[in-house]
């Protein structure tokens, strides 16, 4: 039971975020489901492209991270690359800021 409700927590953590931020930028598909899509195509599409590139440090990595998640949610989200672009960064703001309230709240408890 207390893995079905850590694992409805993480998807709610992983989603939410993305959800806002297209919703906010106006993509077309803004749907739970779309956008837990567009995470899983946006992890593949990553692990896919890593396996290519090897030995990449965190700061290329990032700057490989970004543009491929966009390819991601403008596949799925039904938006523009630059607007996937912004979505892309809104969304990992987003979490940033959830994980830090999130933890925050633990932590006092």
């Amino acid at each position: 039971m207390e893995f079905i409700i850590l694992l409805i927590v993480i998807v709610a953590v992983l989603v939410l975020p993305l959800k806002m931020a297209a919703a906010m930028l106006g993509a077309r598909n803004t749907g739970a489901f779309h956008c837990l899509f567009a995470l899983l195509l946006a992890v593949i599409i990553q692990r896919f492209v890593g396996g290519l590139i090897p030995g990449v440090t965190e700061e290329y990595g990032m700057l490989i991270t970004i543009p491929l998640a966009a390819i991601a949610y403008m596949l799925v989200l039904g938006t523009g690359f630059l607007k996937a672009v912004l979505i892309a960064i809104v969304q990992g703001l987003i979490l940033i800021g959830a994980t830090l309230l999130l933890g925050t709240l633990l932590a006092a408890v």
